[in-house]
């Protein structure tokens, strides 16, 4: 099989595209991580990178079979540095932002696997493009993206295409101090920094969304310099797309009440909690991130977030976030006059997100 395999890959040079798009077609069937062949593949990347790469630039079927290819080889390190290529990274971008591509959604997946790669981050963070006239203004290629997930949600922008998986490039994007800058800084034109864009959708029905969205606020929790601007509610105003996907129904006093942010004021009697345990962990930590600074601890007092926390706490089955809840609480409630907080140290690991490699395109 491993000789059928190789004759396989010999055919994907052949001059005749009908011969290559077929060649391919059967290959994909043994790219998946399932497959004992995808190692022999693996071993091949230089080659078979090269072949996918330009077959991607073939006609909408073929590929979308060299996307998937793609996909699949790419949850390996090894794969994700021959796709550190400047002309394919912009290519994959303008398959994901050009209107009407039957392809975007495709593109969103792989790019979200290339990202895994720093080296990619970086490219992709520098990259200039061309501006496009229903989308954005910008010139720089990652804005393009970042209206690409905003403006397109729910088919709005492509009928073709949802964008939840761009939502996992961010996340990557953001592991890195470049990518953090790059959220928390405003647009020239429009005075709003891109994570405004993101943040609206941590209580998105979509959890690949909504995950990538919140990972993208904790890695920002880690820049304390930026936590006046994160909080404030005239800028960045952050904490109540944290809050909202940590409340259910519960009721409270008016004077608690009153404090809180207007947006998680008048709840519904069907208001739900965040149900996955890894994205409310998540969120817990990113109001604990903010409690290292002290303008974040006075501003989560004043919010009386440390009410929301204690009504957490008692529904919360997992007892390692009831334990972070209770942390969180202790740096709340704590007097700052005879307890000393050393700041947080901006070095420290950012959340690694493994789960959101892309993989098993069958």
């Amino acid at each position: 099989m491993d000789k059928q395999i190789l004759e396989l890959l010999d055919f994907l040079h052949e001059p005749s595209l009908e011969v290559r798009a077929i060649a391919l077609h059967h290959l994909v069937a043994y790219t998946p991580k399932t497959s004992e062949y995808q190692p022999l593949l693996i071993s091949k990347r230089e080659t078979l990178c090269k072949d996918l790469k330009k077959l991607c630039r073939e006609d909408p079927i073929t590929a979308h079979d060299a996307l998937k290819g793609l996909i699949n080889l790419s949850g390996d390190p090894l794969v994700q540095k021959e796709l550190d290529d400047d002309d394919f990274i912009k290519y994959i971008c303008l398959l994901i932002t050009i209107p009407k591509s039957v392809l975007a959604d495709l593109a969103c997946m792989l790019l979200s696997n290339m990202t895994k790669n720093e080296g990619i981050c970086v490219k992709l963070l520098d990259a200039k493009t061309n501006p496009l006239p229903d989308l954005s203004k910008s010139t720089r290629l990652v804005d393009h993206l970042v209206e690409a997930f905003h403006s397109g949600h729910k088919k709005a922008y492509n009928p073709e295409a949802e964008y939840n998986f761009l939502a996992s490039v961010f996340s990557n994007l953001s592991g890195l101090r470049h990518g953090r800058v790059y959220f928390l800084t405003p647009f020239e034109k429009e005075g709003l920094a891109p994570l405004t864009k993101l943040q609206i959708f941590t209580e998105d029905e979509n959890v690949i969304r909504r995950g990538g969205v919140i990972t993208v606020i904790k890695n920002c929790c880690f820049e304390t310099r930026e936590h006046e601007q994160l909080l404030d509610a005239d800028k960045l105003n952050t904490l109540p797309f944290i809050l909202l996907p940590l409340c259910g129904n519960e009721e409270y006093d008016m004077e608690e009440f009153e404090q809180f942010p207007d947006e998680i004021q008048l709840l519904g009697d069907d208001k739900k909690r965040e149900s996955d345990p890894v994205l409310r962990t998540m969120l817990v930590e990113s109001l604990f991130l903010l409690t290292h600074t002290r303008f974040g601890r006075d501003y989560l007092r004043q919010k009386q977030v440390y009410r929301v926390i204690q009504r957490l706490h008692i529904q919360e089955p997992d007892d390692d976030i009831k334990d972070k809840c209770v942390d969180l609480v202790q740096m709340l409630v704590r007097d700052e006059d005879t307890a000393e907080v050393t700041e947080l140290d901006t070095k420290q690991e950012e959340e690694e997100d493994e789960d959101m490699v892309i993989e098993e395109i069958v």
